[in-house]
């Protein structure tokens, strides 16, 4: 089948060097989100070049060079990353380390051993949090345009989103969370723009962007239908053809014929 979108899922980053916790974390986290993992400071920098997660879960004893007070100052001196939510773990269970933590602006602090449960519900509250004030603010802002500007706006988030969609390659995974860093907004925010612009989700949208490069393959003759499935980043032909007939009421094959009749009698 085509290679999935993840939709909905927020990113998570944990920083612990501890390989049984982590992992452990990490496959406990990973049923309801995205999760990425690394065992140090350095890694976790490298991974947060490229990548703005919704929430950290930051060890504080990482080992040298960098130890989770280091990469949270890091983080809080960066305009760029200051607003992810970080959850600080640690086993040492003392009110200087907990209060050094919040006043450099952790967002919540765990003491181990823990129970996932609690670690599961202080994630959801935060992120939800979160997302509520990204929301409310881009709302105010497009809310306190002039008409003018918000239609302006619109045509700025089509361009920007639909420019996106076309350069994502046809063998790559580009999951929503990606699309939406790339638009500089939240996932919600995202699904409810294109809903709002397109009446489907991005998921939806991605999936009919390639079947109408599909038929415009099939119809020039570019390839067969194995090829042109796999080529548009199916790894099922069966569930290609599957899409393509939902959508244009025909199995490839059938369209192809049918359009080279129509060209033949032309």
């Amino acid at each position: 089948m085509m290679r999935p979108i993840q939709e909905s899922r927020s990113q998570i980053l944990v920083v612990e060097d501890n390989k049984s916790l982590r992992e452990s974390v990490s496959e406990a986290l990973s049923i309801t989100h995205n999760v990425n993992a690394v065992e140090n400071g350095i890694l976790a920098l490298d991974y947060l070049k490229t990548t703005i997660p919704d929430l950290i879960l930051l060890d504080v004893m990482l080992p040298f060079p960098i130890d989770g007070f280091s990469i949270l100052r890091i983080l809080k001196n960066d305009t760029r990353l200051s607003s992810i939510p970080v959850i600080l773990m640690s086993a040492l269970n003392s009110d200087e380390k907990i209060t050094t933590g919040l006043e450099m602006g952790a967002n919540d602090y765990i003491v181990k051993p823990f129970r996932m449960q609690e670690m599961s519900l202080k994630i959801r509250n935060l992120i939800t949090i979160k997302n509520s004030i990204v929301n409310k603010m881009e709302k105010e802002i497009v809310l306190k345009m002039p008409f003018q500007h918000q239609e302006g706006y619109e045509n700025v988030f089509k361009q920007r989103f639909e420019s996106i969609v076309e350069k994502i390659s046809d063998d790559s995974v580009m999951s929503i969370h990606d699309i939406a860093n790339e638009m500089s907004m939240s996932i919600s925010t995202l699904e409810r723009w294109v809903k709002k612009m397109y009446n489907v989700t991005p998921k939806k949208y991605i999936l009919n962007h390639k079947l109408f490069k599909a038929e415009i393959m099939l119809r020039q003759q570019m390839g067969t239908v194995k090829d042109i499935a796999y080529l548009l980043g199916f790894n099922s032909v069966p569930y290609f053809c599957l899409c393509f007939r939902n959508l244009y009421g025909k199995s490839p094959k059938a369209y192809t014929q049918e359009k080279k009749r129509i060209m033949e009698k032309a």
